[in-house]
């Protein structure tokens, strides 16, 4: 079976993916500094002309449906027709590089993520000072890029990079998202380990116990045994862990970490880019 990395969508004006956000009971206001933030692509884009909106929406939710699907040639065709109209949405660029992960080209798909942090840099600039509702609202739009490239430094093995890039993204994840957090926590943990931080990485595998609604106890001490050279202790807590958790999509991603950190051997092939 094939394994990719998992890839976060929270796009700003087209929903692909959306990861559960926290009720509120109020609406949110901006304040007057976020409404100034326009990048330079919205701007563009509110210039054309509305039969042309609507078709390059009609592609980008046709393009959506067959990634969903695994068609991802067909996919690709309909994100180029939607970039034919308007080429510079981040979110046909972030879809873009989803697609080529699909087909393990790291190189381009990390070209493409690139290309839209770019497009959405405005939300990025003078952060600093800038904390708590204003800031998770500044980060949103680019949170999901911003996961996305650290997932090809993961896959790519180039762990100072991801382990930096987690870093700066784990205090402004949702707190809701529990499971995508935990699977972010496990991979910073396993880049430490890589980085030869084995003392750091040790704390780190007993920051949650058997009681966490979540694997990463389990694959944390796995991760640690095959690091020891202990293989068929490492097989004991991929298999409770597979006892705990019943069904095979709850730990898939994990499984498929394991196999991207270099732990588990994959009848797939390797990354097409060299790590560090």
């Amino acid at each position: 079976m094939h394994h990719y990395p998992t890839l976060l969508f929270l796009c700003a004006s087209l929903t692909l993916f959306i990861c559960p956000l926290q009720a509120q009971e109020k609406p949110v206001v901006p304040t007057a500094d976020e409404e100034k933030i326009v990048p330079q692509w919205q701007k563009d884009f509110e210039e054309i002309d509305l039969v042309e909106k609507k078709a390059f929406r009609k592609h980008m939710l046709e393009a959506s449906r067959l990634f969903n699907q695994k068609r991802i040639i067909e996919s690709l065709n309909e994100i180029a027709e939607a970039q034919r109209i308007f080429p510079d949405n981040p979110n046909s660029l972030n879809l873009e590089g989803a697609c080529h992960v699909e087909f393990r080209n790291f190189k381009k798909a990390r070209s493409s993520f690139e290309a839209a942090l770019e497009k959405q840099g405005d939300f990025l600039k003078d952060l600093q000072g800038v904390q708590g509702d204003a800031r998770k609202r500044r980060i949103r739009p680019v949170l999901n890029i911003l996961f996305n490239l650290a997932e090809m430094d993961f896959v790519t093995k180039k762990w100072k990079l991801c382990h930096e890039r987690i870093e700066k993204i784990l205090p402004d994840m949702d707190p809701a998202n529990v499971a995508m957090i935990r699977l972010i926590e496990f991979k910073y943990f396993l880049c430490k380990l890589r980085m030869g931080q084995v003392d750091e990485a040790r704390l780190l595998a007993n920051k949650y116990d058997y009681l966490d609604d979540y694997p990463y106890y389990y694959y944390a001490n796995a991760a640690i045994s095959y690091h020891d050279g202990n293989e068929s202790e490492a097989e004991r807590w991929r298999a409770s862990a597979r006892r705990v958790f019943r069904r095979a999509a709850a730990i898939a991603p994990w499984e498929d970490t394991m196999i991207e950190v270099g732990f588990v051997k994959s009848f797939y092939g390797g990354a097409t880019e060299d790590g560090d």
